[in-house]
């Protein structure tokens, strides 16, 4: 018996040796000769004060702080953060807060055990290489990049993971390479002591410290009496800051370089706009960071520059799962040139947001998921709806607007499955339709308009609305209505070309970069093949994906990683030239960026020519063609928008502007007038005053059955009659709603027997004018 009792005494020794350690609040039996009392000879004072804490973490009045030892042989060891708090807060609070705000600092958890949070791993980035991420069980095809700082594991398999970078700061373990044993001193204790619990149990006081020692091969190492504190983190660009202790706007030039706009990680970040300086430096999140951690809103998919404004549509107006930055709404305005916001819109009219054209210095155009809303400039407000761009009785994406391009006399609109909507911005009203489903609209450089559908090109005369197809070869062009972008179809403002991504099959997106001669007609499907094809996970386009350079013709090309979650973490944006030829990459640091479309600062303003006379004398029709005296080196030519600001003296003389662009000056009496001409080019305006000496006697019948336009009877009730001496190219009928009514012009005659009785618009294109007057139908 005696025997038996010696026995239980003995196992119960072992017993108690080897299981009265818990490691996180796990009892752990298998880590021979180990126990909590063993373990204080890790213990030790802290070495450092809070005021040597170089990188503080959050906001509030209670502050801690977070010391990570390696024990690795790498140096520095035993680094140092601070954290501040409001309220309650935890350990794995701090950890959390930490590793998503210093992008060089990774930690690998198993969150929701019965103890809570197992922290397996911590990392850091040491050589600065940007390289934070982990391979498991040895699959280097496969990185694991964490999110918000974190790599996600479901067991206690913390052994099989290592860095993907062997220089930096790694290590985690469990069962066999060792395990992070976890130290904790509140303000009353004058030491650290072994915390049995994990960090999701630790309850942190003001003025408490938390430190993690790795234990190698489950050997106890001291925690070191030299501890350093960590710089704050500053992105591999040299001036990004998530936590914004640096403002960006102090040393950005917003002027050099170029924006791209960032959809954004749905579910946890609203939209962006990230500035790519051309001294190589990337600013991230500018407009957050100028305006205290402002954003836009949710999926944020369009932005553009027009008149030193700078504005952002997004999808919604708010992303709920966003708690670090303040949502700016659906549409977005700050300044160009320095990125404070101006004014934000949660709503439009009840409808999504897609994109914004300006139409001139006062007005603009908002793009939705259902019609286009006229957008006040001077009042900043957002208007009614442009009637027949709204699809009535239809689902929320059932009238999506696209793209819209501005040329100098109308206003194109690609809309979904119906085609392109051709807007007076004069009236703001649809005039015509071209029926069809396209996907994006352009203007090429000579002026001409393009549409692009899945196989097929379609040239669009810019005033008589007259098409001409060209099927592209081989390839396609890939749809965005589904979750809808502004699509890679581009135009170059240096030559006479055009640029698109082919489409790839099934899931797998296109990988070439087409290029179209508008001159002649050539098609080139394999100009550019994307970066990146090399590699299991290749480099994809994403969003709009592609734009031209205005000035440089330069070609901008963003990417991210295929695969799937943390894969899209890897960004990249490349550069080419006009002939092909990749000049310049950069890398973005890992995030869920979502880049949505890059867009240009508009830095000059257009510029009259000195062939452009300060007076004529007019003793007949007078005509100057205003395309060839005014320029603007960042803008295309074609677009700029051309009219008659003033007339001082209307008597005197008649002053307009016909669809060609050109100046018609007709003598009325004799005398002398200051007629004001107004350019706009993408909202900067430059004037110029043209003194008319005019002499009517001399003008001839002839001149004046050019300029002669009527209808008749008006009131009518079958036939109309137009009368003109110039060359009709198109005519066209509204109702009072702004409703289009598809007519036929036989003969200079319209048959209108069939139109209800009521009061009509009647818009006649000719070659030298527009002329637009009222009718009444009998």
């Amino acid at each position: 018996m005696r025997k038996f009792y010696l026995l239980i005494v003995l196992f119960l020794f072992a017993f108690f040796t080897n299981a009265q350690i818990k490691v996180q609040g796990v009892l752990r039996n298998d880590i021979p000769g180990k126990t909590t009392s063993q373990l204080k000879v890790a213990a030790s004072t802290a070495t450092i004060n809070f005021s040597d804490i170089r990188y503080w973490v959050g906001t509030g009045s209670n502050q801690a702080a977070l010391v990570i030892q390696w024990n690795d042989s790498k140096n520095p060891d035993a680094l140092v953060w601070g954290f501040r708090w409001d309220g309650n807060a935890t350990g794995e609070d701090m950890v959390k807060a930490i590793a998503k705000a210093d992008h060089r600092f990774l930690t690998l958890m198993y969150q929701g055990t019965p103890q809570g949070t197992a922290i397996g791993g911590f990392g850091f980035d040491l050589d600065g290489q940007n390289a934070n991420a982990l391979y498991y069980n040895g699959n280097t095809a496969s990185p694991l990049y964490p999110v918000n700082g974190i790599v996600n594991t479901s067991a206690y398999n913390f052994d099989d993971y290592t860095a993907v970078d062997a220089n930096d700061h790694w290590e985690s373990g469990w069962m066999s390479k060792g395990y992070w044993s976890y130290w904790v001193k509140n303000p009353s204790n004058p030491n650290f002591g072994y915390s049995s619990v994990g960090a999701s149990s630790r309850v942190l006081q003001n003025g408490s410290w938390d430190a993690w020692n790795f234990n190698p091969s489950f050997n106890s190492v001291p925690i070191s009496s030299t501890m350093t504190p960590v710089s704050p983190y500053v992105s591999a660009a040299g001036l990004m800051n998530l936590t914004k202790k640096t403002n960006t706007a102090k040393t950005t030039n917003f002027t050099d370089g170029f924006f791209m706009v960032n959809e954004e990680w749905f579910g946890h970040t609203n939209g962006s706009v990230n500035f790519i300086g051309n001294n190589g430096q990337i600013d991230y999140r500018v407009y957050s960071t100028v305006n205290n951690n402002h954003a836009f809103g949710a999926t944020t998919q369009f932005g553009t520059i027009y008149g030193d404004k700078f504005y952002f549509v997004s999808k919604q107006a708010a992303d709920g799962g966003d708690t670090q930055y303040t949502p700016g709404g659906r549409l977005v305005v700050a300044n160009a040139q320095t990125m404070q916001k101006i004014a934000t819109f949660n709503t439009i009219g009840g409808a999504d947001g897609r994109s914004f054209l300006g139409v001139n210095e006062h007005k603009g155009y908002i793009g939705t998921s259902n019609g286009v809303y006229l957008f006040d400039i001077d009042n900043l407000q957002v208007g009614s709806v442009i009637a027949g761009t709204a699809t009535s009785g239809g689902g929320q994406y059932s009238g999506q607007i696209g793209n819209m391009i501005r040329s100098s006399q109308y206003v194109f609109a690609v809309k979904q499955s119906e085609g392109i909507l051709i807007i007076d911005p004069k009236s703001d009203t649809l005039i015509h339709t071209i029926a069809g489903s396209f996907n994006s609209i352009v203007q090429a450089k000579d002026g001409s308009i393009w549409a692009i559908q899945d196989q097929t090109l379609i040239n669009i005369h810019p005033t008589t609305f007259a098409t001409q197809s060209y099927n592209i070869p081989t390839t396609q062009y890939s749809d965005s209505w589904g979750a809808w972008n502004a699509g890679s179809f581009t135009a170059s403002n240096t030559e006479n070309v055009l640029y698109w991504i082919k489409a790839g099959s099934g899931w797998d997106p296109g990988k070439q970069i087409v290029k179209f001669d508008v001159t002649t007609k050539a098609f080139n499907e394999n100009f550019i093949t994307i970066p990146g094809q090399t590699s299991t996970y290749k480099q994809i386009p994403y969003g709009a994906a592609l734009r031209v350079n205005p000035v440089t013709g330069a070609l901008i090309l963003n990417t991210t990683e295929s695969g799937y979650g943390a894969h899209f973490q890897k960004n990249w944006i490349h550069t080419f030239d006009s002939n092909g030829n990749l000049t310049d990459t950069k890398t973005l640091i890992d995030y869920y960026w979502f880049p949505s479309l890059a867009v240009f600062p508009d830095n000059t303003a257009p510029v009259i020519s000195s062939a452009f006379p300060s007076q004529v004398t007019a003793t007949n029709v007078t005509t100057i063609d205003l395309k060839t005296i005014i320029s603007d080196d960042d803008n295309a030519i074609a677009a700029i928008v051309k009219t008659v600001k003033s007339n001082n003296n209307s008597s005197v003389v008649s002053a307009t502007i016909n669809v060609n662009d050109e100046l018609i000056l007709t003598p009325l009496a004799t005398g002398t007038a200051d007629i004001v001409i107004s350019f706009n080019s993408n909202g900067k305006v430059v004037e110029k005053t043209l003194t008319v000496n005019s002499i009517a006697s001399t003008l001839t019948t002839v001149d004046v059955k050019k300029l002669e336009f009527s209808i008749y009877p008006n009131p009518v009730t079958d036939v109309l009659y137009i009368k003109t001496q110039e060359k009709v190219i198109n005519v066209s009928i509204y109702d009072a709603s702004g409703k289009f009514i598809n007519v036929q012009l036989n003969n200079g005659q319209i048959n209108v027997n069939m139109l209800p009785k009521g009061m009509y618009i009647i818009k006649a294109v000719t070659d030298k004018a527009v002329y637009q007057q009222k009718l009444i139908k009998n």
